[in-house]
């Protein structure tokens, strides 16, 4: 079989755990947040997620128990939309993505999904490349998604590319 996510040839050297986030989490989670994006969620977005009984996952291993990566996705009638998935900036180009993106398509197909569903940042090339070597398709615009401010305070609209993963 081949193995669409290469995470034979990654260069993280253990083996990843996922586990559910807890609410004890949530404040490590939102720091790893805060460093990677220019619009972080809120902690209370976080919490919302966890009440709500989506699929909030976090990535850790034995030799590292902080947490190195962490996601988000919500299932829906035969669909799941994935919210979010990061990776801490000290972790980054290990194949962490991959392995957590790997998972939630799993967990999605035992849910009986037929597809993925997710907004990029249009300007995030990284992450708009990634889930294009993933399998993901570009299917549309949503104009002016995400607004949030810059460093500067600046007021910042930007686009969200909706793309779309077929599971079967």
């Amino acid at each position: 079989m081949i193995d669409p996510f290469n995470l034979r040839d990654n260069t993280l050297n253990h083996n990843i755990i996922f586990q559910k986030i807890e609410a004890t989490d949530l404040t490590e989670v939102h720091n790893i947040e805060q460093q990677c994006y220019p619009n972080p969620w809120p902690q209370k977005t976080m919490q919302d997620c966890l009440d709500a009984g989506y699929q909030c996952l976090k990535g850790l291993t034995e030799q590292c128990p902080s947490i190195l990566c962490y996601a988000f996705m919500m299932l829906g009638h035969e669909e799941a939309h994935l919210l979010k998935i990061t990776v801490h900036p000290e972790h980054q180009k290990q194949g962490l993505a991959q392995a957590m993106l790997h998972r939630l398509i799993l967990i999605a197909r035992i849910n009986h999904a037929r597809k993925i569903w997710l907004e990029v940042r249009a300007g995030n090339d990284s992450a708009i490349h990634f889930y294009q070597r993933a399998g993901f398709k570009t299917m549309g615009t949503r104009r002016n998604y995400y607004r949030y401010r810059d460093k500067e305070g600046k007021k910042v609209k930007e686009n969200a590319l909706v793309m779309c993963y077929h599971l079967i």
